[in-house]
């Protein structure tokens, strides 16, 4: 861990301004023996430079123990560090606001240096503006897939989305596609950011166990954490996890405030009063229950983050597969959004972290919120074998395409309609497939939406019916139709159905008992009484109502 505030060191006296002042390139100064500190100053900014100091390279050096700290102006450490690379220190810190700032050196515990040194430091202007995000540090684009940190130690990336906030006036729930790397002997992990700090898109925050998040104010933060370090085994009360335990699981955690794996007691232990402020314990992900899952594949993963309004609101963050078909963890929690983060409308993104052990870790849908808002998606069984595949949107903003997708095992899916949208527009779209269902299995639809701007965005995955409709549709029989005066119903071997008639005006005109089909199968009806004209017969089981035409015609 390169920054660090538990073990900060206060104090010293002022020694006037480094000399040098930092610049964009390495400076070197020569470190008195004593106990001072050194000003610079940090001038306003859109997004303010990464600034380094360190004995370790760069024409950094000592002969003893170091440590340095790093205060405002008032005297309070905003960053630390010692023993980076074996006795020697290194702080990478981030400014959220302007101002004085001091640089205090010290030998180890904080006492006074008994020899002179060289201190070597700069700033690096570490963000990145493109069309769609603010990337701060390490992270990288193309635009479809964003690296948040590459497979290589000691890096940091922050990823902003510059077109959107969260809107917690109203449900939302986004799903977004991650990947944490192939290597399970990896760190350190990522974490979904939603923040209303001074630095805004701005902000990037501590590394190590922090995983880029600490630090960022007004936020809350769901880790999802690849490597047990010593203060993450306070967040697991069950001793197979904690400190005299052998399992690493990955595992999903929730944090308030930039206050990532608060460690009070500095000791590996059960957790310590206070060291939960968010949920209970984090949650492993596992598959089977029971097993822990190991996240670190090489396999794209499904983020899914929701929220439901209300007094408090609840928040929920899930881990699932691409298919959507299984879930490794969910953790939730209730919160106030203006009490968290002074405002109902935050910013959010991605950061990431890797330390001593690396991974590359990403995420490749675009961070943009999406343009569309599904209002229905549904599947019903039909006459003739068919399918009716509907679904609408309320608002469609920079919309192209909806192709609609189908599979029989919910994991390999095939396009087989496409639709092109309204592009922008407020009001309520609605959208009709008519499948035939030509195998005895239940059918998968989901929808695939692509943005004006190329973006694809899953939507939504779906199931025709607990058994296909082909298979429901051949149990059904209406005859003869058109009829006159009589009508035979053949419910083949579906359990507890009863049997609906409804004229063209849905008006019930006709409903059997409850049907048990171990004596009986075939219905017959008198339609004497019936008007000529269209009619519906709906037969509803255990199973899915079925609708068959009917023609009265006398």
């Amino acid at each position: 861990m390169l920054n660090r505030v538990s073990a900060q060191c206060t104090g010293g006296t002022n020694n006037g301004a480094l000399s040098p002042a930092p610049s964009a390139a390495w400076q070197t100064m020569t470190w008195p023996v004593g106990d001072f500190y050194y000003t610079f100053n940090v001038p306003s900014a859109s997004c303010y430079p990464q600034y380094e100091f360190s004995f370790c390279d760069n024409g950094g050096s000592a002969s003893f123990d170091t440590q340095i700290t790093i205060l405002d102006n008032t005297g309070t450490s905003v960053a630390y560090n010692d023993d980076n690379c074996s006795l020697q220190s290194k702080v990478l810190w981030t400014p959220s606001s302007p101002g004085t700032y001091r640089v205090r050196v010290t030998r180890f515990s904080c006492a006074a240096t008994t020899a002179t040194s060289t201190l070597a430091y700069r700033y690096v202007a570490t963000y990145t503006n493109t069309p769609n995000y603010t990337l701060i540090g390490n992270a990288t684009t193309n635009n479809t897939c964003t690296v948040l940190t590459p497979n290589t130690a000691s890096q940091r990336g922050c990823v902003w989305d510059v077109n959107s906030t969260l809107n917690f006036t109203s449900n939302f729930s986004y799903d977004f596609t991650i990947n944490l790397g192939n290597n399970d002997g990896g760190a350190d992990g990522m974490a979904f950011v939603i923040q209303n700090a001074p630095s805004g898109r701005c902000a990037c925050g501590s590394v190590g166990g922090a995983l880029g998040a600490g630090g960022i104010t007004n936020s809350l933060i769901v880790e999802i954490d690849t490597y047990i370090n010593t203060e993450d085994r306070d967040d697991f009360s069950t001793n197979f996890i904690g400190c005299a335990g052998t399992e690493d699981p990955d595992h999903i955690d929730m944090w308030l405030n930039g206050n990532v794996n608060p460690d009070l007691d500095f000791n590996c232990n059960t957790t310590g009063a206070g060291e939960r402020p968010v949920i209970p314990s984090a949650v492993r992900l596992q598959n089977p229950p029971g097993t822990n899952y190991n996240i670190e594949n090489g396999l794209d993963h499904i983020l899914r983050v929701a929220w439901t309004p209300g007094a408090p609101g609840t928040i929920s963050a899930s881990i699932l597969n691409t298919a959507l078909s299984t879930t490794y963890a969910v953790a939730s929690t209730t919160l106030n959004p203006i009490t968290v983060f002074g405002t109902n409308t935050p910013y959010f993104g991605f950061t990431g972290s890797t330390g001593g052990l690396s991974n590359q870790q990403s995420f490749c849908n675009p961070l943009q919120l999406l343009p569309i808002e599904l209002l229905s998606f549904e599947a019903t069984c039909n006459d003739n074998n068919t399918i009716d595949v509907n679904w609408s949107t309320a608002v469609e903003i920079n919309s192209k395409l909806f192709e609609l997708e189908r599979s029989t095992d919910a994991i390999h899916y095939t396009k087989v309609a496409e639709y092109h949208t309204a592009g922008n527009t407020s009001q309520v779209q609605k959208y009709h497939f008519s499948d035939v269902a030509t195998e005895n299995n239940t059918y998968y639809y989901r929808l695939k939406h692509i943005d004006e701007g190329g973006y694809v965005h899953y939507q939504k995955t779906i199931a025709s019916a607990n058994n296909s409709c082909f298979e429901l549709a051949q149990y059904i029989e209406v005859y003869p139709n058109p009829t006159s005066d009589m009508l035979n119903v053949s419910v083949g071997n579906l359990k507890n159905s009863v049997i609906e008639i409804l004229n063209d005006k849905g008006q019930l005109v006709y409903k059997s008992d409850l049907i048990n089909t171990s004596n009986q199968n075939i219905i017959t009806i008198s339609t004497n009484e019936f008007a000529n004209g269209i009619y519906a017969v709906r037969v509803l089981s255990d199973y899915k109502t079925i609708v068959k035409k009917l023609v009265v015609n006398r």
